[in-house]
């Protein structure tokens, strides 16, 4: 049977763990409310005032017909649920909550401008919503940038109970803890037949995680009601893994909530654009970065006089193995130096990172850190053994120990850059690497594609100022013990094996 207690009064209630939950959320609120009220006001003085030409007569006045307008967006926010984490925390949906409130507020000032002295033209009213809708993603950006380190640093949390059986519910736990900038902390896990409200009074929570798996229907639907009649926040589980939520529609059957998994359909078209990508970005990324590569190759050469490109074999699609090119940061004779790091892997599984790896030469660390090795991949790109984005490379040795859903991953080109890169790199555990690898495998899109491009570049440039501030400090320090990461260049160097960790 399935605890779920009630209190003294007969009642299934958690109040006072949702006043404590309370607060924290209102801080958040404010605080984004507060970048809401910037960009809306600065927008709408641009465009009431220089382009609109206000003829109101006094600054006192453009001040007020802006309140109004700022006043009006906030409402229409609210109205759309833009303060609320489960509307937020999905951008695409986000961004289009936006949308519709800048276009809804660009035309009711469009309506009333005549009032406040300003006429505002069906040109100007589509640059007012452009100029709303690229001022509030870009705070909103910046605000989901700061909550999400806030997070990762385990603050602006909210304790979560998970529920259900071992594998399930531990699978949700792992995958939490994997990922904090999400804002949610596992409190606990608890079996079905434990007393879950009292779980969450002891960890001060108002929020579960049902495993669904472990539930049979009426026990499932019995929880699920009383849970909510003590105001608890529910998110259940779907029992899938691995498929893009955007590819779940609903799809109701007689009133019941069921949803329709919408197949991966890849067109030929897509494929052809995929590969002009590959080569036009290639192409370009080379004869941008030719003379980055030649004055990296000059220092790479003259630090030992070894040679300049590192050369190994990965398996690539449909298991080919293929050479692999980089700019050497390892001393020459890196393989024979195996025992200084063999004991120092910090990762789970097959894969290989170290933070602290004699064998990187000091002209290496700066190249990791500017992710300056990778640029002869673009060799490799335009050979079309690889693709801009994909799952990274992995060695011979690796992928023995792959079972064969993981070996999905070979159904498409490896890539420079890739999900895992860029969402798992910090994370130690095997079974990040292996469940973002096969989502993009199994969710693959241009779309996706433009996302992991955008967010590299950005990353890249990011941990490139962080390990350059990083090596300034520990400039004083030996060489032999450089402050470095195998799978550094936020996350666009791949994880490897110690012997090919160049």
């Amino acid at each position: 049977m399935i605890a779920i207690r009630a209190d003294d009064h007969g009642e299934a209630s958690i109040d006072a763990s949702a006043e404590l939950a309370a607060p924290r959320q209102a801080v958040l609120r404010r605080v984004l409310l507060a970048t809401d009220v910037v960009a809306v006001a600065a927008t709408w003085a641009a465009v009431l005032g220089p382009l609109g030409g206000y003829e109101g007569g006094s600054a006192a006045g453009l001040l007020a017909a802006v309140a109004a307008v700022t006043v009006g967006a906030l409402a229409l926010m609210v109205s759309h649920k833009l303060y609320l984490a489960r509307v937020c925390r999905v951008r695409a949906v986000e961004l289009s909550r936006v949308l519709r409130v800048s276009l809804v507020t660009a035309v009711a000032a469009a309506v009333a401008g005549p009032r406040w002295g300003v006429e505002l033209s069906v040109l100007l009213t589509a640059v007012a919503v452009a100029a709303m809708v690229f001022a509030l993603a870009t705070t909103r950006g910046c605000y989901n940038i700061w909550l999400r380190r806030r997070r990762s640093r385990g603050r602006s949390t909210r304790p979560v109970v998970v529920v259900g059986d071992a594998e399930e519910a531990g699978n949700l736990g792992m995958l939490l803890r994997g990922h904090p900038e999400l804002g949610f902390e596992v409190a606990a896990s608890v079996a079905p037949d434990e007393d879950i409200l009292a779980a969450l009074r002891a960890h001060r929570s108002d929020s579960v995680v049902l495993a669904t798996s472990a539930f049979d229907r009426a026990e499932l639907n019995r929880v699920t009601r009383q849970l909510l009649d003590a105001q608890v926040h529910i998110h259940l589980s779907t029992g899938l893994s691995g498929f893009d939520f955007r590819r779940l529609r609903a799809a109701p059957l007689a009133r019941e909530p069921l949803f329709y998994l919408e197949p991966l359909i890849v067109t030929p078209w897509q494929q052809v654009v995929k590969r002009a990508v590959d080569v036009v970005g290639s192409v370009v990324g080379l004869v941008l970065s030719l003379p980055v590569l030649l004055a990296a190759a000059v220092a790479v050469k003259l630090e030992d006089g070894g040679p300049v490109l590192f050369r190994h074999r990965r398996v690539g699609q449909d298991g080919e193995e293929f050479t692999i090119f980089k700019l050497r940061t390892m001393v020459p004779d890196a393989d024979r130096q195996l025992h200084l790091v063999a004991a120092a892997n910090q990762r789970t599984g097959p894969l290989f990172k170290s933070h602290h790896d004699p064998r990187v030469t000091r002209v290496g660390r700066v190249l990791r850190a500017t992710s300056v090795d990778e640029l002869p991949q673009l060799i490799n790109v335009l050979a079309g053994s690889m693709s801009l984005v994909g799952p990274r490379p992995a060695l011979a040795h690796e992928v023995a120990q792959f079972d064969a859903e993981l070996r999905m991953r070979e159904r498409v080109r490896p890539g420079i850059t890739g999900l895992w890169q860029i969402e798992g790199r910090d994370d130690p555990s095997f079974e990040a690497y292996r469940r973002l690898d096969l989502f993009y495998v199994e969710n693959w899109s241009l779309e996706l594609d433009l996302v992991i491009l955008l967010t590299t570049a950005r990353a890249v440039v990011m941990q490139a100022l962080r390990d350059i501030r990083r090596q300034w400090r520990h400039s004083g320090e030996p060489a032999s013990a450089p402050v470095i990461d195998l799978t550094a260049a936020d996350g666009v160097v791949l994880a490897s094996s110690p012997a090919s960790a160049q």
